[in-house]
């Protein structure tokens, strides 16, 4: 008889907590294995320690298994935490209230540019902008900003590795982005204009890293077309550049 390892216990909970994740509706046991490359009954067997354990919950009606509340404690601890950019949050919360726009702070992760902190502004715009939702790093200004600033080699992987349309606006050609990246580069920020969202532009700058590193984790603000011209969003890159200094200064590199 063979036994499974604590890590390999570990890894298969994770990857079930991954994939439960990304289906924030349930899923049931053999969706949820299949979904993580897992046998049935480990995947039955894990699941149900993990809703022993609160970090999954279990819905007797639909048999559906879904990401539990003790999964928001660890979110509000790694926000707590220099690692989940709490050094950003003051900065961004006065950039938001003197621009009245909402203030998006996101790192690469893989292909896309993940979003790891938000305050929101004055201005009533519903953006696909919480906490932990990934976008293609191509379409957002974020992604721009933070990709601009990679090594050659780094920035060319991204670029050859497949650029999907996000919408009908979205720049998907390699050497139009190169260009592109050049002009972020020289400038010092980055923006899109409708590329991710249909009817919103955005304006990012990365946040200054020590010399010899790339920034990881960059801001931006983003608006609505029909509510902001794009140099009224331009005029707010000194206060955006000031946010990023100013979250520099603070943060634990």
């Amino acid at each position: 008889m063979t036994t499974t390892s604590g890590d390999d216990l570990l890894s298969r909970g994770l990857r079930l907590l991954t994939v439960l994740a990304d289906h924030p509706s349930g899923l049931g046991v053999s969706a949820a294995a299949r979904a993580a490359a897992l046998p049935v009954s480990s995947a039955h067997r894990i699941l149900q320690r993990l809703a022993a354990e609160r970090f999954v919950s279990y819905d007797e009606d639909t048999r559906r298994y879904a990401l539990g509340v003790r999964v928001l404690e660890l979110s509000r601890g790694f926000h707590r935490s220099p690692a989940g950019y709490s050094a950003a949050a003051a900065p961004m919360r006065h950039l938001a209230a003197r621009t009245g726009l909402p203030a998006i702070a996101g790192i690469l992760y893989d292909r896309d540019v993940l979003l790891v902190l938000t305050a929101q502004g004055t201005q009533h715009l519903q953006l696909r902008s919480a906490e932990g939702t990934r976008n293609a790093w191509h379409a957002t200004s974020l992604g721009k900003a933070l990709v601009a600033a990679l090594p050659p080699r780094e920035r060319e992987e991204l670029l050859t590795a497949g650029l999907r349309q996000v919408t009908d606006r979205t720049l998907t050609d390699p050497d139009g982005l190169r260009a592109e990246l050049d002009r972020v580069t020289g400038q010092g920020w980055a923006e899109v204009d409708e590329e991710s969202e249909v009817g919103v532009r955005s304006i990012a700058v990365p946040v200054p890293a020590p010399a010899g590193y790339a920034p990881r984790l960059a801001v931006s603000l983003g608006a609505a077309v029909a509510l902001t011209e794009a140099d009224e969003l331009r005029s707010h890159v000194p206060a955006l550049r000031a946010c990023a200094e100013e979250i520099a200064a603070h943060m634990d590199h």
